[in-house]
This record gives C-alpha cells, structure tokens and sequence, in this order.
C-alpha cells in the first residue's frame, strides 16, 4: 500500500501515524456533506496520518524537483474546520482539505465526486490557484513514496 511507503520512507518510528477512528472519518463527512474517495478513506483507516519529517522537503528541494511536499495531514476534525475556515480566504466551495504542505498551502479532494474517486488539487493560498496534482489519493501518495532521498 501506498501510504504504507510513504511512511516508512519519510517518518521515524518515534512519532508512528495517529490513528483514525472510522466514526470521526464519518462524522466529518456527514459535517461536510460529501464521501472521501474510497482509497483515502481505506489508507487513513489501515495506516493512520503520517508525521512527515523535514527529510521530504529536505529531498524535494536538494533534487530541485517541482512537486510540493506534504507536512502535515488533516485529522477529521480538522478537515471540517479548515475546509470551512479557509473558504473565506478563497478555497472553493467544492474543494475539501485534508493535508497542508510546509508553506500551509493545502491539498484536497473535490467534494462533487459521485463515484468515490477524486483527483488531488493544491490550492495556493498565496495565488489563490487550485491545480490538479493527481488523479487519485493512491498516485499522488506513492508519487510521494517514490521521491528519491538526499
């Protein structure tokens, strides 16, 4: 599994993913009236939300490679909070927040997916851009995954 990788290349065993309880993962979905994409919502559940250390961005920049890192994912509660509180400074209303890179810009998920699936965007909070950077939670994390270390 992806997410699996991912945190095995870029935690430490110190700081192991917290845990997602599947009642909250529902609870904020209900709160926000959507359904997380089927591959998230399996990756969270098994694995938990990673801590990543600055070794991602670390490679990210010594690589000069044009991808954002992620540094922080969203816990269910504050997938509902940011999502909610950042529309007033431009996230589109369809867009759902689930994790932030270092600079606080955020990553989501399109919240107008009947099928279950979802691309992931960035939404620069400085530009105010929204730019498809995956098809799916599965890609855009083991793109992550696979990022050469320094």
């Amino acid at each position: 599994m992806s997410l699996e990788r991912f945190t095995s290349r870029w935690t430490i065993p110190e700081y192991p993913p917290t845990p997602v309880d599947a009642h909250a993962l529902a609870k904020a979905e209900t709160s926000l009236g959507v359904r997380f994409p089927a591959d998230y919502r399996v990756a969270v559940l098994r694995c938990g939300l990673p801590h990543p250390t600055i070794a991602l961005l670390d490679s990210i920049v010594e690589h000069d490679l044009s991808v954002a890192d992620v540094s922080d994912f969203l816990d269910p509660t504050s997938i509902v909070e940011t999502s909610r509180s950042w529309r007033d400074i431009g996230l589109p209303d369809h867009l759902i927040a689930f994790a932030s890179d270092s600079l606080g810009n955020l990553f989501c998920f399109s919240g107008h997916s009947p099928d279950g699936t979802s691309s992931v965007f960035f939404f620069d909070h400085d530009e105010g851009s929204v730019d498809e950077v995956a098809p799916s939670f599965t890609a855009w994390i083991d793109e992550l995954a696979r990022l050469p270390s320094v």
